[in-house]
């Protein structure tokens, strides 16, 4: 009997290990072989279900990205929020991105300088990313504010990452109920 494979599924498995990879290794300094090495899996089954390198680091970017939208399976949307409700999404983003941001952050910089930093603006992983996480911003927090609430959520993750320790939760939420103003009784 033939083993049934279920194909999107096992590219959604070697795209999320593909970015355990290239968090520990870069982008820059991980070729395929290498690549390969680490999913345990040969050049020639990766090469089935992803022609390129560059191809399987933006089905990482998006599976990553999805695992974090997945954080928020059971929260309620922006729309059905209660104020409370969507600063705590926005905690739980924050909280979701935190501890591999530095990684993320050199992973990020040593594509930039693959691709070069004229290109980010057009650069489909990039372009991807931004995307991913303004939409999951605007779906739970505010879709009015939800490229405001990015910026301060690279913020608040940066802050954290030059301070070297865990913002407060506390704090965190002052600085999102900033952005959204009070809601009005």
């Amino acid at each position: 009997m033939p083993k049934i494979v279920d194909h999107d599924k096992k590219r959604e498995e070697i795209a999320l290990k593909a970015t355990e990879v290239f968090l520990e290794y870069g982008y820059k300094n991980v070729g395929m072989r290498q690549l390969c090495e680490q999913l345990g899996m040969s050049k020639s089954a990766v090469y089935y279900y992803y022609k390129s390198k560059d191809e399987l680091f933006r089905a990482a970017t998006e599976a990553i990205v999805n695992f974090d939208a997945g954080a928020l399976a059971h929260q309620p949307l922006a729309a059905d929020a209660s104020f409370e409700q969507r600063v705590e999404n926005f905690v739980l983003i924050l909280q979701q991105v935190a501890p591999r941001y530095f990684q993320e952050m050199q992973l990020v910089s040593d594509y930039i300088q693959v691709i070069g930093s004229e290109n980010v603006a057009d650069d489909p992983c990039m372009v991807l990313a931004n995307q991913k996480y303004t939409v999951m911003l605007a779906n739970y927090v505010s879709a009015d504010h939800s490229r405001e609430l990015y910026t301060l959520m690279l913020g608040l993750l940066s802050h954290q990452l030059m301070m070297g320790k865990e913002l407060d939760k506390e704090y965190v939420s002052a600085q999102v109920k900033r952005y959204l103003g009070e809601p009005h009784q």
